[in-house]
């Protein structure tokens, strides 16, 4: 096994648990800010992993403008312009075009890796001032963020009382 063709196994991985955690997930628990909690509500962190896929590929690897921007995505999702994003309201209020948008990006993203070699990996990205191989990149920012996003999202509905992965 190369490294991107490691990249894009896992990725199917991280996507499956992602989508595990957040299916059967209705508006009441989307919204739910368990008290006492320091960590954000599922809605909240479900847009977030998506739009984060958006950032890393698009715009801090690639040099590319958002999915979000330029495939009308912000207006589907309800988003005025130059307010930063409430993915919390989002996901309460637009689930099914949120995971639209999220095909959206995988397929982007996709399409991306599918064009990559593993010399390619080696790029240096300037990952805020620093700089890190793509393969790096791609494992931290895309990687490692969806997996633990995952696992906050089934872990909050467990703590609710609920299924959290489906299997």
């Amino acid at each position: 096994m190369n490294g991107v063709s490691s990249i894009k196994e896992t990725l199917v991985l991280a996507r499956q648990y992602l989508d595990g955690a957040i299916q059967e997930t209705d508006v009441k628990t989307l919204g739910n800010r368990l008290p006492g909690a320091t960590i954000g509500p599922i809605g909240e962190i479900y847009g977030h992993t998506i739009a984060g896929e958006d950032w890393a590929f698009n715009e801090l690897i690639q040099g590319k403008e958002l999915i979000l921007k330029t495939g009308g995505w912000a207006a589907k999702l309800s988003l005025e312009d130059g307010k930063e994003p409430d993915w919390n309201a989002v996901a309460q209020d637009h689930m099914a075009e949120l995971q639209a948008y999220g095909k959206a990006v995988n397929q982007a993203t996709d399409a991306f890796l599918d064009g990559l070699t593993d010399a390619d990996l080696d790029k240096a990205i300037d990952f805020f001032g620093r700089n890190e191989a793509m393969g790096w990149v791609i494992s931290d920012t895309v990687l490692v963020h969806m997996s633990f996003h995952a696992g906050e999202i089934a872990s909050l509905k467990g703590v609710m009382g609920l299924k959290g992965l489906p299997w």
